[in-house]
């Protein structure tokens, strides 16, 4: 290889290392990732907070009774058997919402302790010992010129790691996400404002003096009270079928937030920065010469054909 296609190389790897550098330093990335963090973690408490109270509204309304006198017959309905599957589901998901939240507290934590000004100097003096790894040309020390690299790319995805799974989690959030999350979350409290509703109060009993015009009057109106009971213990099943929906749309939107997109994200970041370093070792070993790289380059390749061994 030329001296002017080492040198390119050279400061193609140094222009990497420094734009690492300047962005741990500049914060930009750190302040993005932060804000949309501390958005999520209110967004959560937010749901965890509607959660547990729509559990207390619905221990108490499950004591509850409807009670009515169609026909001079009193009959009492208990909402319990309506709402205590709602209540149990809700029940759990308030705990998942907080394990959501206690998430995102850590990735905020952590955020904060890869952002601190000495992780920004180890990250430097890491970097200005890549840089001089880089541009080392002499075959002595090739074991340390390569640790001190494999070691800077380490640092550098130790420092942007959760940088990247936290930007990368927002933006997929914001586009699909976000609103699902806001929907449900909307439907719940209006599930909860018609489920603390308090009942209509019950008609006084008739007394024996009552005329038959009267009797007949509160006949109909023992009717229209049953027919108005079976109508809202329809509103109320409707309710619960729709609120069970919501609570499982949100499980799924926390879990996908809180635990499969971080850690795809990461798992992903670190296969790039597996796949960067081979390319960039190669690379180095073209400009640098270096003897382990050069011993691996003339050896020879082995196929097997057919059960026999040929070497090329």
């Amino acid at each position: 290889m030329s001296t002017s296609a080492r040198t390119l190389g050279a400061m193609v790897a140094t222009l990497l290392l420094l734009a690492a550098l300047g962005l741990s330093w500049w914060g930009a990335l750190d302040r993005a990732a932060s804000e949309r963090t501390h958005a999520a973690l209110e967004r959560a408490l937010v749901t965890f907070a509607l959660t547990r109270t729509l559990n207390g509204v619905i221990s108490v309304a499950q004591g509850t009774e409807l009670a009515f006198e169609p026909a001079g017959v009193g009959v009492v309905i208990s909402a319990g058997q309506i709402l205590d599957p709602l209540n149990d589901l809700v029940e759990q998901f308030s705990w998942l919402t907080l394990m959501a939240a206690t998430s995102l507290g850590i990735q905020i934590m952590l955020g904060e302790m890869f952002a601190t000004p000495f992780v920004n100097v180890v990250l430097s003096v890491a970097i200005v010992l890549g840089v001089f790894a880089v541009w080392w040309r002499t075959q002595r020390y090739d074991r340390a010129r390569r640790a001190v690299l494999r070691l800077t790319t380490t640092l550098i995805f130790v420092r942007f790691a959760i940088v990247v799974a936290t930007l990368g989690t927002a933006f997929v959030n914001e586009h699909f996400l976000t609103q699902r999350e806001q929907a449900s979350v909307e439907i719940l409290s209006q599930t909860r404002a018609r489920i603390e509703s308090p009942n209509e109060p019950a008609a006084a009993p008739a007394t024996s003096t009552d005329s038959v015009l009267e009797k007949l009057n509160k006949f109909i109106d023992d009717q229209r009270q049953a027919l108005d009971v079976e109508s809202r213990l329809s509103r109320l099943k409707q309710d619960v079928e729709d609120a069970v929906e919501q609570v499982v749309n949100l499980i799924v939107v926390y879990v996908i937030e809180t635990l499969l997109l971080p850690l795809g994200f990461l798992v992903v970041a670190w296969a790039v920065v597996k796949q960067a370093w081979r390319r960039m070792t190669c690379i180095l070993c073209r400009i640098c010469m270096w003897p382990a790289c050069a011993s691996r380059s003339r050896r020879p390749r082995v196929a097997k054909t057919r059960g026999a061994t040929i070497a090329s």
